[in-house]
């Protein structure tokens, strides 16, 4: 139920297990390793790079309807008591067999030869759509890539480097745009010898940051290490804000619990509610039942020509049906 009156202040949690996270970086940088301590993790591995980790938890996947797969047992009570985090690595590769399925979907070789450019809004959107299921499941979300450096022209025309995941770039905005946290790392030479770090605010140099007002420049690349930087992050933003605006349970901004409108309910909850104002006053709300109908479907259609794909539009024709009593 949609009821504004019932809305509370949100709270940030203090669990990093309620965000979305991105690491990306330099081959052997740890970034598995880091996304394997994180509780409870499953490894959606569409590159194989758990070999050398004790104890990971990894499913292999070969390609997209498999992924796909694995998304509907995301949703079983069972696997969702077993599993908390969900590893995404990588996503580049990911990413490849998504623009393949929609290739194959679609009866072509490449996404460009699907007409007008539309290959590509296709891909996105199902890339899109299937990791934000992940998150609206209330699992935490891990994303893995490598990085590249990168040349950019920006708006005066004036060319740049800048470190950025190998992502392509529709799935690399897709990616950034979700997650709570994005990190680079690399190996850095340090007077006791090479130190792996993970560099959380970005700069023109490389891509990174996140939604925490107080994150460090960067830390030593360790799990242990992240949960105290964003801990101490959220303390002073505590310490500023208020405490009553911070808890310490997980709290999955993201996570949905909307339920799929059925369509065979909606269009009973339709004829009663019809039903029940033609025999009430059939002058008055003959038109009226006619005009919000034709404001949702266009003029001339009829709530019986619907498809059971456009349940939610007969949803909100009955929302605004319950209106006229």
């Amino acid at each position: 139920m949609l009821d504004l009156l019932s809305l509370q202040p949100h709270q940030v949690s203090r669990n990093l297990r309620g965000y979305s996270v991105m690491f990306y970086g330099e081959p052997k940088s740890g970034k598995t390793t880091t996304a394997t301590k994180f509780p409870n993790h499953l490894i959606l591995g569409f590159e194989k790079g758990w070999n050398a980790i004790p104890g990971a938890m990894a499913m292999p996947i070969n390609s997209w309807s498999e992924f796909k797969k694995i998304l509907r047992q995301l949703k079983d009570p069972a696997v969702q008591a077993k599993f908390e985090t969900i590893i995404i690595d990588t996503a580049d590769i990911a990413y490849d067999y998504c623009e393949k399925f929609i290739c194959n979907q679609k009866g072509v070789d490449t996404v460009g030869q699907i007409p007008f450019g539309q290959g590509y809004t296709m891909v996105g959107k199902e890339f899109d759509e299937c990791l934000r299921l992940i998150v609206q499941l209330n699992y935490g979300l891990v994303i893995i890539s490598h990085s590249q450096d990168k040349t950019f022209t920006n708006e005066q025309g004036v060319e740049y480097n800048q470190i950025v995941p190998t992502l392509a770039n529709k799935a690399r905005l897709i990616c950034q745009r979700m997650c709570d946290i994005i990190g680079y790392s690399r190996s850095v030479e340090t007077p006791d010898g090479l130190a792996t770090k993970l560099f959380m605010r970005g700069t023109p140099r490389y891509v990174a940051g996140s939604r925490f007002k107080y994150t460090p420049d960067v830390i030593d690349f360790s799990y242990k290490n992240l949960v105290d930087a964003i801990g101490e992050a959220i303390d002073k933003q505590m310490a500023e804000d208020g405490a009553e605006n911070f808890t310490d349970a997980k709290n999955n901004v993201n996570s949905s619990k909307a339920t799929v409108v059925d369509y065979d309910m909606v269009m009973a909850e339709f004829n009663e509610i019809t039903s029940g104002y033609m025999k009430k006053d059939p002058a008055f709300y003959g038109p009226r039942i006619v005009e919000i109908v034709e404001r949702h479907l266009g003029k001339g259609r009829k709530v019986g020509d619907c498809s059971r794909d456009q349940a939610e539009v007969i949803d909100l024709i009955v929302y605004d049906l319950k209106d006229l009593a």
